[in-house]
C-alpha cells in the first residue's frame, strides 16, 4: 500500500512537471494539461492514478494546498495594486458576483431539477473565478496592467467569497435538509453565519500579518528562513482560523497575503518566488487527483440541461456581469469583451465540491453527487474553452498592448504614467532606487528594478514590444544612453527625453531623440495660455472628458472614401492629416488613403470609437 502511494505520488509530480513544460511550449494554460492528465491516468483512463489511496488524507491535502494557493495569489497581487481598477473591481466582486450567484441558482434549479438548497450551493461555488487558472493564463498573454489586475483581484476575492458562502449554505441549508436556504429566518441565519466567518478570518489574518511582518523586519532572518517563516505562518494561521470557523482559513490567508504583499518586508522577491514554486507543485497534485475522480458517465447524466447551464454561464451571465461592472471605466470595449470571455473556474469549486458532495452523500441527502458533477462540468468546459482560448481571444480582440517604457520614477515619470494609463496605454517605469520602487509599487505602478541604460533591464521591462521610450531622469547622460540602447538593441524609433541642461538639447536632436526641456516646456505652456486660452483649457481635460488621438488608416471601409462620406461619431472630428511626411488640413472632399495618419479630437468615448472605425 505504501509503495503504491509512493509511486502514485511521484507520478503525479512528474506529470505536473510535464504539464508545465507542455504549457510553456504550446502557450496553453497549465491547468488544461493537468486536468487532461488526471482524466487520462485516472480510473476512467489507463488506471495509473488511484485516488482511493488518498481517501483518508484527501481533505487535508486539498485544504493545505488551497491555503498556499490563495496566500500566494494575494501576496503577489498586493492590496495596493487593486488601485488600478477600483470601480470595476468593486462592482465585479459585489454586484457581479451576486448576479452570477442568483442567476446560476435559478438555472441549476429549473434546468436540472435539483432542490433549492443544492442549487444554491452549486451556484455559490461557481462564483469563484480562481487565480489558479487566471494567473497562468495572464502569464502567457501580454495585457494592459489594469486588465490583469482586475482579473487577478476578482479571482482572489471571489475564491474567498465562494468558499465562505458555499460553506455557510452547506452547513446551514444543504446538510441541514432545509430545501430553501433563504426562506424565513433561514435567510438571516445564512447572512449572520457568512459575516461571522468573514470577520473571524479577517481578524486572524490581520494578526497573522502583523506578527509575520514584525518577525521578518526585526529578527534579521536570512532569505531561506524568511521564506519558510512566511509559508509556515500562512499554514498555521489557516488551520487555526478554520478550526474556529469553517472556511474562515481562506479569508485569513487572503488577508495576510494582501497585507504582507503591500508592506515593506525584507526579501520580498525571494518569498514571492518560493511561494510561487510551491504553488506550482501543489496545483499539480490537487488538480490531477481531483480530475482522476471524474467519471464521465455521471457527467453525461446531466444531459442537455447541464450543457445549457454551462453555455448560459459563459455567454450570458458572465458577459452581463462584466459589462455592467465595467461601464464608464477606463477599459476599452475590446478589453471588456476579453474580460467577459475569461471566467474559468478553478481549484476552489473543484476541491470544495468534491468534499461537500461526499459528506452530503454520507448524510443521505438526495442528488448529493450532482453537486460535484455540475461543478466539474462547468470547470472542464470553462477551462478548455475560456482558459485555453484566452490567447486566441486576446489576439482576435487586439488587446495585447505595446509598452511605453518610462526611465525614471520621478514625479514627472509618475504623472506621465498616470496619463498614459488613462488612455489605455501599458506604461512600465524603470527605476533603480529601492525606496522609490517600493513607493511606486505601493501606489500601483508597474515597475522594473534596474538601470534604464542596461539592455537586459529594458528587455525585462518589455523592450521587445515597446513602441516608445521616454527617458525622464535628472541625468542627461543616462537619458541619452538609455535612448541609444533602446534604439540599437530593440529598434525603437520613438524616443523622447527630458533634457535638464538647455545646452544639451541640440545633441539629443542630432541623435534622433526628441528633447523636452523644462524651460521650453514652461514657455510653450505660457504661450498657449496667452494666445490660445480656450484651446489650452480644452487640452487640460484631455484624458478625462476630451481626447486627442492619432490613428494609421487601415480600414477597408475608410480607404478611398472622402472625409465627408465617413460617418464619424458626433462628438469627434478629423483635425489633421499626415501623408508622406506632409501635413494636410482636411477638407470634406479629401479622399482617405491607406497609411494616412489621422489626428482626431473630441469627446473621449467618441474619439475612441472613431479610431476603431479607421484602424
Amino acid at each position: 500500500m505504501s509503495s503504491d502511494l509512493l509511486l502514485v505520488s511521484a507520478s503525479i509530480i512528474a506529470l505536473g512537471a510535464a504539464s508545465k513544460l507542455l504549457a510553456d511550449r504550446y502557450e496553453i494554460p497549465n491547468v488544461v494539461f493537468l486536468l487532461g492528465f488526471g482524466i487520462l491516468f485516472g480510473p476512467a483512463g489507463v488506471g495509473l492514478i488511484d485516488p482511493t489511496l488518498f481517501d483518508d488524507s484527501l481533505s487535508t491535502i486539498v485544504s493545505l494546498a488551497v491555503a498556499i494557493i490563495i496566500f500566494e495569489g494575494a501576496f503577489t497581487l498586493s492590496a495596493s495594486n487593486i488601485r488600478d481598477a477600483p470601480k470595476s473591481t468593486l462592482k465585479l466582486v459585489t454586484g457581479g458576483a451576486a448576479l452570477t450567484f442568483v442567476s446560476l441558482c435559478g438555472l441549476v434549479h429549473y434546468l436540472l431539477g435539483l432542490q433549492w438548497n443544492l442549487s444554491c450551493l452549486i451556484a455559490a461555488l461557481l462564483v469563484a473565478t480562481g487565480p489558479t487558472v487566471i494567473t497562468p493564463v495572464l502569464n502567457q498573454i501580454e495585457v494592459r496592467e489594469g486588465v490583469k489586475t482586475l482579473l487577478e483581484t476578482e479571482g482572489v476575492i471571489n475564491d474567498v467569497t465562494a468558499s465562505v458562502l458555499g460553506a455557510v449554505i452547506f452547513s446551514v441549508a444543504a446538510l441541514g435538509y432545509h430545501p430553501d436556504p433563504f426562506a424565513g429566518h433561514m435567510g438571516a441565519d445564512v447572512i449572520v453565519d457568512f459575516v461571522s466567518r468573514i470577520g473571524t478570518g479577517v481578524l486572524i489574518g490581520i494578526i497573522t500579518a502583523l506578527l509575520a511582518g514584525y518577525v521578518l523586519r526585526y529578527l534579521s532572518l536570512s532569505p531561506q528562513n524568511s521564506r519558510i517563516t512566511v509559508i509556515g505562518t500562512a499554514l498555521i494561521s489557516y488551520a487555526i482560523a478554520d478550526a474556529l470557523a469553517s472556511e474562515a482559513g481562506i479569508v485569513t490567508v487572503a488577508v495576510a497575503g494582501l497585507i504582507l504583499g503591500t508592506v515593506d518586508i525584507p526579501f520580498e522577491r525571494e518569498i514571492a518566488g518560493f511561494s510561487g514554486d510551491i504553488t506550482t507543485i501543489v496545483l499539480s497534485v490537487v488538480y490531477i487527483i481531483l480530475a482522476s475522480l471524474l467519471d464521465f458517465r455521471h457527467l453525461l447524466t446531466l444531459g442537455v440541461g447541464g450543457l445549457i447551464v454551462v453555455v448560459l454561464a459563459m455567454v450570458v451571465i458572465r458577459p452581463l456581469a462584466v459589462f455592467l461592472s465595467t461601464t464608464g471605466t477606463q477599459f476599452t470595449w475590446n478589453e471588456r469583451t476579453f474580460i467577459a470571455a475569461v471566467g474559468p473556474r478553478g481549484i476552489i469549486p473543484a476541491s470544495t465540491a468534491t468534499l461537500f458532495s461526499l459528506q452530503l452523500a454520507n448524510a443521505g441527502v438526495p442528488n448529493a453527487k450532482s453537486v460535484v458533477h455540475v461543478v466539474f462540468l462547468v470547470i472542464l468546459v470553462t477551462v478548455v474553452v475560456e482558459a485555453g482560448g484566452a490567447p486566441l481571444a486576446a489576439k482576435t480582440l487586439d488587446i495585447i498592448p505595446m509598452t511605453v517604457l518610462i526611465i525614471g520614477g520621478s514625479r514627472i515619470g509618475r504623472a506621465l504614467a498616470d496619463r498614459l494609463d488613462k488612455r489605455g496605454e501599458n506604461a512600465v517605469i524603470i527605476e533603480r532606487d529601492d525606496a522609490v520602487i517600493n513607493e511606486l509599487r505601493s501606489d500601483g505602478y508597474s515597475v522594473v528594478r534596474g538601470n534604464g541604460t542596461d539592455a537586459a533591464v529594458l528587455e525585462e521591462a518589455g523592450g521587445d514590444r515597446a513602441k516608445m521610450v521616454i527617458a525622464a531622469t535628472s541625468d542627461d547622460d543616462q537619458n541619452i544612453l538609455a535612448c541609444q540602447t533602446a534604439r540599437t538593441r530593440f529598434g525603437i524609433d520613438r524616443l523622447i527625453a527630458q533634457v535638464n541642461k538647455l545646452e544639451n538639447a541640440d545633441a539629443f536632436s542630432d541623435l534622433g531623440v526628441q528633447p523636452v526641456t523644462p524651460v521650453t516646456a514652461t514657455v510653450d505652456m505660457m504661450d498657449d495660455l496667452i494666445l490660445r486660452p480656450n484651446f489650452y483649457e480644452w487640452l487640460s481635460a484631455v484624458g478625462d472628458e476630451n481626447e486627442i488621438a492619432e490613428v494609421v488608416v487601415e480600414s477597408d471601409a475608410a480607404v478611398g472614401e472622402q472625409i465627408q462620406q465617413i460617418e464619424l461619431e458626433n462628438d469627434a472630428v478629423i483635425a489633421l492629416f499626415r501623408r508622406d511626411d506632409e501635413f494636410i488640413v482636411p477638407k470634406p472632399t479629401l479622399r482617405i488613403r491607406e497609411g494616412d495618419v489621422v489626428t482626431l479630437i473630441g469627446k473621449r468615448e467618441a474619439v475612441e470609437r472613431s479610431v476603431a472605425m479607421l484602424e
